[in-house]
């Protein structure tokens, strides 16, 4: 056929083909090239290009309205001067140039010319020693080594002779020229952001580029053109040191969200939309000055979803509800990336990637994470960890309390109603509730009977049956122990002040049921988040007995050795009030229930309580086989009689608790070992949705069903809801119980478990340091022991407005109202509320720190309009400072219906048995105190604050404290109690406060320093050698700034000879003025310098008159008392100790303690003649350091 010329197919045709696939394949190409140059991520960074562009003429704009451009004209004529100067010197000039020019020949010749002779020396020397050693004579050419060696030095000394000489002259030179280089220094610093602004200009506006750069701009970024440079690119981070898993390899992670979140990286762009935005905290994230820098961060390990992706639904970016996930669907065609494993976190679930780096951190980054440390704590609180395994989890207690001896606290009737629903009696319990929920609902059927042969079992008959097998059961294993009784007769009145003195409300609360607030005032009846550490007290006294609520109270660890309910050590006669005073109940609270609750055991009659039972044990025996279940149920086997109701309660109760788990969190007797019982939460973030069991009937809570925080927002709300549509036996039915979340707590413990996941960070994970190790244990035991609910550890703030219209937040506290006893709550509401009913228009505060920028030291007043007043942040701690001062002035508000209606329904009770008004003092007296100031009362009877703790105490003494309390304020009831701290808890709160103090020191010093000065803080930063913003951002604790500048600020200081207590070193005490080099030193120069100081302060300031003195107490009345001086040495710092004598009020504002060594002049000449101030000062610090030495000894 093909000699013939016949072919299968025509060249003509075959040419039109060519022809049209050719032209599509060209047009394929240009729409291929027109289409990636029209990508999305090229869009948005052309209008990045438009907003920057925008906001640099606007800030050009804003430094020209300041001057700008006067000042660059002033600089440049100042350049232009100075070159004009020079000019004159011209000849001069030139002349000294041309000198130097030959200096350095001369230089570089001697130079050269000392290096010979030194190879010269050398070799002589080696070729010597080996002669030398050969023949043994060590003086062998000496002559010519002596030679060698001075031609050397003869010409190292020319060498520096003409050194000096082009020093000389080169000198002479910089001072012909330093007049234009100091102009032209000035001119670049004074218009550093003129020049910046104009550099942006250039590379941004168009109008500011030459006709070649405009060119260029747009050949650059025209489509197919991307190998020229274009300014529209790809940007990109390759982490090498975070990896995640695809397709079963351990793959580097890269990530280019960079190339469409532009602004990330820069501050300015916050208003701005996404994706133009700046990143949120910036001195945290993104910025190489922060702990996260992007370039080794990226972006993914925090966000999660798909970095390599330049797409936006290929990036896998996740809608915050399900609205946004609507819009984003219509205008951006958005849905879920079904077969990438790794979806971007929403944006309120992003701090859930804080674990993975800092699981042995949560507490210390409990400030910048707030709410995965919430979940974190609640997890803890809620005793999440003890049924699911979580293997780092630092909390290894079982959070409920003991059941080993519960018959001697409880009923058998408040036993089952407990289980039954613990809510019902106590709706804030963190006991969640086990029976009685959706899977075993009253009505549906849970199983029928005996094999499927008997009547329907319904869900609620089959839970009070277990309700009433598990209370046989743990009655069975906790067998009686009766607790003694109480040793002497208690007094309710006694009591009621007592309860409230000695610290029993800082942990524990009385609020009412409900949401409704209490018609009294009374701050005990106030839920707040400290006095909610431990359970609500109303209807305590239905609950317990007598005998154990004594024993409980006097000494806690004897019940309980792991309970976090510290010993007050109280006396066998306070207990014994406060127990009369809980059980006589005189104010209506203790014995107060919800309406309708009462104690009551399961009610059902014996033959249907068998019925159930036996259904129960069949399923729960199961493995031991019919015959035998069979057999006990009729009583057919000897050694198991099921027949006898109470043995099969036993038994069904038995496995029930290790069904449900209660061992987990609550010691039972036989159970300490058993493994917990729920899903292990270790990896649980890194489960692909496929692993976790969906129900047809679920997700009324929480996110789309699609991403883990959906499944188990809605498994917190409702945890048995995914049995909802599905046929389950008993054995297979959800078990995990219902605790009343809010939605607050459900996404708070849902980031938390999101964010546990398979390690990706191995080698760019935080490795704490020895002392981040101490301060996050520290913070820990600091928050489980509740140390805040008496102690302030952190002073509040309040921010307003000032005159000029500058927003200013400052460090302070609230003042009294006239006519108001103790000062309003620190919030706006309580604030605006009371200035309201004080008529009062402005609002007094007291400064807490010093404050530069307002011109106010520790102490000072601060008056702001009411109108003027923006937010007012509470301090950390120091709840019940409040409530003793509110008792020292108003007694206790009771609301008692039976005595009329509106103010008539109250009563008020105080220490006073008659109609009068007072509070006991340690004395036993009873006193009016009411009408004292405020701060009196307050820093006489109340808790003291913690501010700068570590500064103060020694961290050794602290330690033995913590580990063996001793009364320190005699006059204070309210009692440090003791915690049984084990070494470690000690050390590591000891450690906490040294660590803070020595973290904030830098801030201090500088705002101190700078107030002292009188500078603003451009002026203060000049003297630096830093900016004004690093300046600040120092002043107010920023980390990067502190750490990368304050060593300039410090060497200033010192340059300066600023006077200022040294930093804290956690790891190095010393007290100098109890060594024998010190006293010896100071006797040389004077000595009677000890018996000086115990003038000063015995016969001078009568330091006696307020301080214990080796354990004898003063003459004064409670109120006026001060601790033992005889503790200074070993629990006071000397820099502190020196600080305080000189002035108390920048220490503790509103002290009682007197500034007795400021005196102009100086006081108390005739017990230390022509001394000054400070050599008091000093006197009486030696004297107190070396008191032991001084009487103890004596």
């Amino acid at each position: 056929m093909a000699d013939r010329g016949d072919t299968h197919y025509s060249v003509p045709a075959l040419n039109k083909w060519f022809l049209v696939s050719s032209v599509a394949l060209f047009a394929s190409l240009v729409w291929m090239v027109i289409d990636d140059w029209n990508r999305p991520w090229k869009h948005y960074q052309r209008e990045f290009e438009q907003i920057e562009l925008k906001k640099v003429r606007q800030e050009e704009e804003l430094l020209t309205q300041a001057g700008a451009l006067e000042a660059e004209a002033r600089l440049k004529e100042q350049v232009a001067a100075a070159e004009t100067a020079l000019a004159s010197r011209e000849s001069e000039l030139a002349a000294a140039k041309e000198e130097l020019r030959l200096a350095n020949g001369d230089l570089w010749n001697a130079i050269e010319a000392a290096k010979k002779k030194i190879s010269a020396f050398n070799w002589d020397r080696y070729i010597v020693e080996e002669e030398r050693r050969k023949l043994g004579d060590p003086t062998h050419k000496k002559e010519l080594m002596d030679a060698s060696e001075k031609a050397l030095n003869d010409a190292k000394g020319v060498q520096e002779v003409l050194q000096l000489k082009k020093n000389e002259i080169e000198s002479k030179v910089n001072n012909l020229t330093r007049v234009v280089s100091d102009a032209q220094a000035s001119l670049a610093a004074g218009t550093r952001d003129l020049a910046r602004v104009r550099g942006r200009l250039t590379q941004l506006d168009p109008a500011a580029m030459s006709g070649p750069e405009k060119l260029a701009d747009v050949i650059r970024d025209a489509p197919g053109l991307d190998f020229v440079k274009p300014s529209l690119t790809v940007k990109k981070v390759v982490l090498d040191r975070l990896t995640f898993e695809l397709n079963f390899t351990k793959k580097k992670r890269i990530d280019m969200c960079q190339t469409c979140h532009l602004g990330a990286e820069r501050a300015g762009f916050e208003s701005e939309p996404q994706p133009y935005t700046s990143h949120p905290r910036l001195d945290l994230f993104v910025t190489n000055k922060s702990p996260h820098p992007v370039n080794q961060f990226g972006c993914t390990i925090c966000h999660r979803g798909s970095g390599e992706a330049l797409d936006f639904v290929r990036a896998d970016h996740r809608p915050a509800d399900k609205d946004q996930a609507a819009a984003w669907a219509d205008d951006l065609h958005w849905h879920k990336q079904h077969h990438w494993d790794y979806p971007m976190l929403a944006s309120n679930f992003t701090e859930a990637s804080c674990v993975q780096c800092h699981k042995t951190s949560m507490d210390l980054i409990s400030a910048d994470a707030p709410v995965v440390s919430r979940g974190y704590e609640l997890v803890e609180r809620y005793g999440c960890y003890s049924c699911h395994k979580i293997d780092w989890f630092p909390t290894k207690r079982r959070p409920g309390p003991t059941l080993t001896n519960l018959r001697a606290k409880l009923s058998s009737e408040f036993i089952s109603s407990w289980i039954a629903n613990p809510k019902d009696f106590r709706p804030t319990t963190w006991m969640p509730q086990f029976f009685h929920l959706e899977n075993y609902a009253k009505g549906e059927t849970v199983a029928i009977s005996k094999y499927g042969q008997g009547r329907p079992i319904e869900g609620g008959e089959w839970d009070d049956a277990a309700v009433a097998a598990i209370t046989a059961f743990l009655e069975a294993r906790a067998p009686v122990k009766p607790m003694p009784a109480l040793p002497v007769a208690g007094d309710a009145h006694r009591g009621r002040e007592t309860m409230r003195l000695v610290g029993c409300l800082a942990c524990h609360n009385m609020a009412p049921y409900g949401e409704e607030p209490s018609p009294s005032a009374d701050l005990a009846l106030q839920r707040r988040d400290t006095n909610e550490h431990g359970p609500n007290l109303r209807g305590v006294a239905t609950k317990v007995t007598p005998e154990w609520l004594f024993a409980w109270i006097k000494d806690p660890q004897a019940y309980w050795s792991e309970t976090r309910m510290p010993n007050l050590r109280l006396s066998d006669q306070e207990a014994a009030d406060i127990t009369a005073y809980i059980m006589e109940d005189p104010d209506k609270i203790f014995r107060d229930v919800k309406p309708g609750w009462e104690a009551k055991s399961v009610s059902m009659p014996d033959a249907q309580m068998h019925e159930v039972l036996g259904e129960q044990a069949r399923w729960l025996f199961s493995r031991d086989g019919r015959g035998v279940i069979e057999a006990r149920l009729e009583g057919r086997d000897e050694k198991v009689r099921w027949n006898d109701l109470g043995e099969l309660k036993v038994a069904v109760g038995e496995k029930l608790v290790g069904q449900y788990g209660c061992f987990s969190c609550h010691e039972i007797e036989g159970m300490q070992d058993w493994m917990p019982i729920g899903t292990e939460l270790t990896n649980w973030g890194s489960k692909t949705i496929d692993k976790l069991d969906f129900g047809p009937g679920a997700f009324e809570f929480g996110l789309d069903p699609n991403y883990r925080e959906g499944w188990l927002m809605q498994k917190l709300h409702a945890p048995r809801s995914y049995d909802r549509k599905k046929i389950k036996n008993p054995t297979e039915r959800l078990r995990m119980p219902y605790f009343a979340f809010t939605d607050e707590q459900a996404h708070a413990i849902t980031t938390f478990v999101v964010g546990l996941v398979d390690d990706e960070v191995q080698l760019a994970k935080m490795v704490p340091t020895p002392a981040q190790l101490a301060v996050d244990a520290g913070m820990r035991a600091v928050r489980q022991n509740n140390c805040v609910a008496c102690h302030m550890v952190d002073p509040g703030t309040v921010t307003y407005v000032d005159e000029g219209g500058t927003k200013r937040t400052v460090a302070a506290e609230v003042l009294n109202f006239d006519e108001q006893s103790v000062p309003s709550a620190h919030s706006l509401e309580a604030l605006k509320k009371d200035a309201e009913e004080f008529e009062a228009e402005e609002v007094a505060f007291r400064v807490l720190r010093a404050e530069p920028e307002i011109g106010a030291k520790p102490g000072d007043k601060l008056f702001v309009p009411v109108e003027k007043l923006v937010a007012l942040t509470p301090p950390n701690g120091g709840d019940m400072v409040r409530l003793v001062a509110d008792y020292y002035y108003k007694g206790i508000e009771v609301h008692d219906p039976s005595l009329g209606e509106g103010d008539d329904a109250f009563r008020y009770e105080s220490a006073a048995t008659d109609d009068g008004f007072g509070v006991t003092d340690v004395d036993g007296r009873v006193r009016d105190h009411s009408g004292e100031p405020y701060d009196k009362v307050r820093w006489t009877f109340a808790p003291p604050v913690l501010w700068d703790e570590g500064a103060k105490v020694q961290r050794n003494w602290f330690f033995s404290f913590l580990k063996d309390v001793v009364p320190l304020r005699h006059q204070v009831r309210v009692r440090m109690p003791s915690f049984d701290f084990d070494n470690g808890e000690a050390e590591a709160i000891a450690d906490y406060f040294a660590h803070k103090s020595a973290k904030e020191w830098p801030a201090n010093v500088t705002r101190t320093w700078r107030l002292a000065k009188g500078l603003s803080a451009a002026d203060a930063a000049r003297e630096c050698g830093v900016s004004t913003d690093t300046l600040l951002e120092i002043e107010h604790g920023g980390r990067a700034a502190t750490k990368a500048n304050f060593d300039k600020i410090a060497k200033h200081l010192a340059a300066t000879k600023f006077q200022a207590r040294p930093a804290v070193d956690p790891d190095y005490e010393l007290s100098t003025v109890r060594s024998a080099a010190h006293l010896a030193e100071r006797r040389a120069q004077d000595e009677a310098h000890l018996s000086k100081g115990e003038a000063l302060a015995v016969r001078g300031v009568n330091c006696f008159q307020c301080h214990f003195r080796l354990g004898q107490q003063p003459a004064a009345d409670p109120i006026g008392w001060a601790p033992d001086l005889n503790h200074t040495r070993d629990r006071l710092r000397e820099d502190w100790v020196r600080d305080w004598l000189t002035d108390p009020a920048l220490i503790y504002p509103g002290t009682a303690m007197p500034a007795n060594f400021s005196g102009s002049p100086p006081q108390y000449q005739e017990h230390y003649p022509n001394s000054t101030n400070s050599d008091q000062i000093q006197v009486v610090l030696e004297w107190l350091y070396n008191f032991d030495r001084m009487y103890i000894r004596q």
